[in-house]
C-alpha cells in the first residue's frame, strides 16, 4: 500500500468514502486499525476531509485538492 494508491481511491471515487470500504480495495488489505490511523495523518496533512457529519463508528473521507495535487506529484516523480 503506498499514499498514491490510496489518494488514487478517493480521486476515482469523487465522493466521501468509508475507511472500511477503501481498506478492502487494498491489496494486501491492511490492518483495520493501523488504516485508521494513516487516513487520520492523510487528514491531518490536508490530503484528505472528513464529512462534516462524521463521528466515531460513521467516517468518510474524499480527497482535498490539496490531495489531488499530491497524488499528481507522486505520479510525476514515479514516472522519473
Amino acid at each position: 500500500m503506498t499514499k498514491s494508491h490510496v489518494l488514487a481511491i478517493f480521486l476515482r471515487s469523487g465522493k466521501f468514502l468509508r475507511p472500511d470500504d477503501v481498506c478492502n480495495l487494498l491489496r494486501p488489505v491492511p490492518d483495520r486499525r493501523s488504516f485508521y490511523s494513516y487516513l487520520g495523518r492523510l487528514r491531518r496533512q490536508g490530503l484528505l476531509e472528513r464529512h462534516p457529519n462524521s463521528r466515531r463508528g460513521s467516517l468518510a473521507y474524499r480527497l482535498t485538492p490539496r490531495g489531488q495535487a499530491r497524488l499528481e506529484y507522486l505520479r510525476r516523480s514515479d514516472t522519473k
